[in-house]
């Protein structure tokens, strides 16, 4: 028994000594340069390969333990981007030769249709790279997308030819009957010709006629669905004041409206037709009217500024000055439609009184963001405040490598809500706040310095 014992404790013993030296044995892990500056991650004084979760980033080492950067195609035959710091990259990429590709969660890189967190689709080619204008894919369907890689749909005119796109963006093309009337599509899709329908009664308004609409609900924007129908999906809202194209009939209580790039039917309730020797004045306006949709110094802005508002369409604004703003036209020609820095440089004059010269908001809209720490003219943050202006990275996906620039104007139930213009199709658009991840954060325009 004595032995047996004695055996017992023996054993114990050894075995709390080898957990004592294997505790004694610190885990090391760092990064390391070698002689020919490349990185390795040492783990216990050996070099990580293959994929490596170092701080909640991934990063990818080669069979010598040395890190990968740009793009590198796995053992899963798919292909990733890994930044200069090693990082892999996720969500948009725009690449040295000033194209778009999009990274799954995953990194992995994405082809063919994309649907994005802005609810639009997209469409990447088999090498990854955002395509824009026409685009027959593999099922032979013909689809265009915008400047900003964004599917289009409903009518479309191209090189003077008018084009029909339908709910899933595929081109028309034969007979189609649209609000009621049977249009006829060539087999390239161009408009050449309409029946209009004597079945409904009608103000002799031809269904592809655009006439002007103004949104006429008392405080909230107006939906617009995907079919004329109060069950139908919501694609979006038009706020409140705003000016509408209305294309052709009333259809089931609805009209078929655009706004900016959203297409789609809203309740005829709630819309006013106009004329366009229509004066446009509500009630809460008539005191100060004489700009149109002009807006109080200081309060929100959910409309377009009027041609003749000083603090947009004159030279003391600096942009509009060097001609970089609409009407004026681009170096190939064509119209400027809008510009970021143009209307937010006139919208911040508007909302201060005070042009804003001495934060030098110059050039780009990601530049405004070092311009103003460089001069310190308003405090910067990373809270959304009404009045401020949000200033984002030129990483932003459609920006071009510009960046972007926008005003915020109005915070509810948790929503921030934005007032922009865009130098790729848009003069002007209130919509809600997304895709932060590229801010660099917010300038508070009610904060000077001095």
């Amino acid at each position: 028994m004595k032995k047996r014992y004695l055996t017992k404790i023996i054993l114990a013993s050894l075995t709390i000594t080898m957990l004592l030296n294997l505790n004694s044995v610190a885990a090391y892990a760092a990064w390391q340069k070698d002689s020919q500056n490349n990185w390795n991650w040492l783990e216990n004084d050996t070099k990580a390969t293959g994929w490596k979760d170092i701080n909640s980033s991934w990063y990818h080492f080669n069979i010598n333990g040395v890190m990968n950067t740009g793009w590198l195609k796995d053992n899963d035959g798919r292909w990733y981007y890994l930044a200069s710091s090693g990082e892999m990259q996720r969500e948009w990429f725009k690449d040295k030769d000033n194209k778009w590709y999009h990274l799954s969660r995953s990194g992995a890189m994405d082809i063919g249709w994309l649907k994005d967190t802005d609810n639009k689709w997209y469409y990447l080619s088999n090498s990854g790279v955002m395509l824009t204008g026409w685009l027959k894919d593999k099922n032979q369907k013909w689809y265009y997308l915008s400047n900003d890689g964004s599917m289009d749909i409903g009518w479309l005119e191209d090189k003077g030819n008018i084009y029909y796109l339908n709910s899933s963006g595929e081109m028309v093309t034969g007979k189609l009957t649209i609000d009621g009337d049977v249009y006829t599509f060539s087999e390239n899709g161009q408009l050449l010709s309409k029946e209009i329908s004597n079945s409904i009664e009608s103000d002799e308004t031809s269904p592809d006629e655009i006439r002007k609409g103004y949104v006429i609900t008392e405080s909230s924007p107006l939906n617009v669905r995907e079919e004329p129908s109060a069950s139908s999906n919501i694609l979006g809202t038009v706020p409140k004041r705003s000016k509408v194209k209305v294309i052709g009939k009333e259809v089931n209580g609805f009209y078929k409206i655009s706004y900016n790039d959203l297409t789609g039917w809203s309740s005829s309730e709630w819309i006013k037709l106009i004329s366009d020797d229509d004066e446009i004045v509500d009630e809460e306006d008539k005191e100060d009217s004489d700009d149109g949709l002009n807006v109080e110094l200081g309060e929100e802005r959910i409309a377009a500024p009027a041609l003749d508002n000083k603090y947009y369409y004159s030279n003391n604004n600096i942009f509009y000055k060097v001609k970089l703003s609409p009407p004026f036209l681009k170096d190939d020609g064509s119209p400027i439609v809008g510009n970021c820095t143009w209307y937010a440089w006139g919208r911040i004059w508007e909302l201060t009184g005070q042009a804003p010269v001495d934060a030098k908001f110059l050039g780009n809209g990601y530049e405004w963001w070092q311009s103003n720490l460089n001069t310190g003219k308003y405090k910067t943050g990373d809270e959304p405040r009404v009045g401020a202006l949000a200033v984002w990275k030129p990483s932003l996906a459609g920006s071009g490598g510009f960046g972007h620039v926008a005003v915020i104007e109005k915070i509810e139930k948790g929503k921030v809500y934005i007032s922009e213009s865009s130098w790729h199709g848009s003069l002007f658009k209130y919509r809600e706040l997304y895709n932060t991840q590229d801010l660099y954060g917010y300038i508070y325009l009610d904060e000077p310095n001095y």
